[in-house]
């Protein structure tokens, strides 16, 4: 169990698992990395990411979109997130 999820938000797994349907499904994920505070997606087509239903994820700081990417701010839980989001997509 991470903090997050003792302190009533979502594990990492949870996060990844409710994040990606709603950005386009694994097949719509060219690539995924992360810095220290935001999961970076570039996408197939950004046209069928749910944005606001991104940022009501419990978790979710902000979502930006920059340098062709859709970025969701997560504070320090985007790395390890990201590594659950690439073993979901396969990669």
């Amino acid at each position: 169990m991470t903090d997050a999820r003792a302190a009533g938000g979502l594990s990492d797994d949870e996060l990844a698992a409710a994040l990606l349907p709603l950005v386009g499904g694994a097949g719509n994920v060219s690539a995924v990395t992360a810095c220290a505070s935001r999961l970076r997606f570039v996408l197939r087509d950004a046209a069928v990411v749910d944005e606001p239903a991104v940022r009501s994820v419990p978790g979710v700081a902000m979502v930006v979109t920059q340098g062709g990417q859709f970025q969701v701010v997560l504070g320090g839980r985007a790395i390890p997130v990201s590594t659950v989001v690439r073993r979901l997509v396969g990669g």
